[in-house]
């Protein structure tokens, strides 16, 4: 096999991978049908690719959010990569990982990040929880990915329609909590957020699930030493969202 067709580190790939698809003027997938790559009734990847190419890992805060950006426009215009799910690639991350970002998002099942910013194996370091509220547990995770993973982009992640928002209007309007009161307590300051903003009905919820996620992006830092040191160092950058389940669209919240 040629030099060039071999798994690469992703910390430095970025200078490699660039003068060699640069260089032979060819597009990744093509790239990958030149090392001989095959689908298993024998034609060639770019025809038939189930895996796309192997992306470099971004090196800064600026570069990890602009990758999911890019990878959300791939996702909204229906045209993903897949990108960073090679059989190489999975077996070279077996024993180390390194995501460039993590995400704080909803369990809904509309709404995996992987998918949302056409992500592969060891891209993103992913916490879901219904409406994506901030535990503790969440907190120490996404101290985690920080700390000793070295995620450069810390996302909260909320979308519209969420049933979790919509069973927390529920309780704010007497509805008893019942069992879901853990998720329903958690979202209640959201909601008089958005009331107090004078919204109602459906604007309501949108209002609300904007207020949470940016309730949750300034509560991170207060619940956790080490997010607030990262941030203040420049090694972090918290971000939020909202994902439009009709069109996959992520409108970022900064």
């Amino acid at each position: 096999m040629d030099a060039t067709c071999g798994r690469v580190d992703r910390r430095g790939f970025l200078t490699r991978s660039t003068a060699v698809i640069g260089a032979a003027g060819l597009p990744p997938l093509v790239m990958m049908a030149a090392c001989g790559g095959q689908s298993a009734s024998g034609s060639s990847p770019a025809a038939t690719a189930t895996t796309g190419p192997v992306l470099p890992r971004p090196a800064t805060p600026a570069e990890a959010l602009g990758q999911l950006e890019e990878g959300n426009q791939r996702f909204v215009a229906g045209k993903p990569i897949h990108p960073n799910q090679t059989l190489e690639l999975r077996q070279n991350l077996a024993g180390s990982q390194t995501p460039y970002a993590s995400i704080l998002g909803c369990a809904d099942s509309r709404t995996s990040p992987e998918l949302v910013f056409d992500a592969g194996v060891g891209d993103v370091f992913v916490c879901r929880v219904a409406g994506n509220i901030a535990s503790p547990a969440e907190t120490a995770s996404l101290l985690y990915s920080q700390a000793v993973l070295g995620s450069e982009v810390l996302l909260v992640l909320g979308h519209d329609d969420c049933g979790a928002l919509k069973a927390a209007i529920d309780v704010a309007n007497g509805k008893a909590a019942g069992e879901f009161a853990p998720l329903t307590d958690a979202l209640q300051p959201a909601i008089a957020a958005a009331r107090g903003a004078g919204a109602t009905g459906y604007a309501l919820l949108a209002a609300a699930t904007a207020a949470n996620v940016r309730m949750v992006m300034a509560a991170l830092p207060r619940m956790s030493t080490g997010i607030a040191q990262a941030v203040g160092s420049g090694k972090l950058t918290i971000v939020g969202g909202v994902l439009h389940l009709a069109d996959g669209k992520v409108e970022m919240l900064r």
